[in-house]
């Protein structure tokens, strides 16, 4: 599989990448990364170019990791859910065994 060649921009670099995924989802990552390294100027104006990256990074690390965390709590709840035994008769509702005889 060929490789698409696309230049993005993060936090004023260029950078030439070659990647085998579309140059839609590169393009839309990029701009991710850029909007947390600007994040991270807006709130220190005085830092370095370098550190905001750096900085950025380790907020992009933490939501990673927290996503992560919820992702497998997700599953694992999934897995209790399927090992669930199934019962014979579906729940019901308190009103659904109600007819209309029976309200008064």
């Amino acid at each position: 599989m060929d490789k698409n060649r696309i230049t993005v921009y993060i936090a004023g670099q260029e950078l030439r990448l070659a990647a085998d995924d579309s140059e839609e989802y590169i393009r839309r990552i990029a701009g991710y990364v850029n909007d947390k390294v600007d994040e991270v100027q807006g709130q220190y104006p005085n830092l370095s170019t370098a550190n905001c990256l750096i900085l950025a990074a380790l907020n992009l690390s933490d939501e990673l990791h927290k996503l992560q965390e919820d992702y497998d709590a997700l599953d694992s709840r999934i897995s209790e859910l399927r090992d669930m035994p199934r019962q014979s008769s579906p729940v019901k509702r308190p009103f659904e065994t109600m007819t209309s005889a029976t309200v008064k």
